[in-house]
């Protein structure tokens, strides 16, 4: 039975696949800025307090995982949700212990008259969910994608895409707007986050 928690989390905020570390070839691969990893904890400072939440769609450094989370992790306000992608390779203790308040393979939550499933990629619709927001692909084309993962993909889908929206966090609430129009604002107002499921461990957040 999947258990769903009730908890407290302000505003939520997205990111994801910050590649720290990785920065030569995001430049070369997805024509990254040459200061995108500036802007990113410029942005988390000064856009997420302490009462609000980021979560984090994966792919948060590749390599140098304690410098880099001391660099990058350690001066966020806000509580942190980590949904591991394929580059975050240690133990859900490791980043528990080196700063996450959560961490997931993919979380769940119901908000904003929808539930949402967050991913580090498409998830196969199982039926729980109205909209599947995942990273993974960046601003790449879509003959680079994995067949596999395509292959799951639906109108539920939805690709968060760092290189699109300028290297900085956006509020859940904003994301919504764009992909279904500023006619959900009377939701939105009048929503409260329930988030659904860890299948793994988490701290208190």
């Amino acid at each position: 039975m999947t258990k769903k928690l009730k908890r407290k989390v302000g505003r939520i905020w997205l990111i994801s696949d910050t590649h720290f570390n990785h920065a030569e070839k995001m430049i070369e691969y997805c024509d990254r800025s040459s200061v995108y990893e500036e802007v990113l904890i410029q942005s988390f400072i000064s856009m997420i307090p302490p009462q609000d939440t980021l979560i984090h769609l994966g792919d948060f450094c590749v390599g140098k995982d304690e410098e880099m989370h001391q660099k990058y992790l350690a001066p966020i306000y806000g509580k942190t949700v980590l949904i591991r992608g394929n580059h975050d390779r240690k133990s859900v203790s490791w980043y528990l212990a080196h700063g996450w308040s959560a961490v997931f393979d993919r979380v769940g939550i119901e908000c904003f008259g929808k539930k949402i499933l967050f991913s580090h990629v498409p998830v196969k619709d199982d039926g729980w969910y109205d909209l599947n927001i995942h990273g993974h692909f960046h601003n790449s084309k879509f003959r680079y994608h994995e067949p596999e993962l395509m292959a799951v993909k639906n109108r539920k889908h939805r690709l968060f895409c760092l290189e699109k929206i300028g290297y900085r966090p956006i509020l859940l609430q904003t994301f919504i707007q764009k992909e279904y129009g500023k006619n959900q604002n009377k939701i939105l107002d009048k929503a409260k986050a329930t988030i659904r499921k860890p299948s793994l461990a988490r701290k208190k957040i």
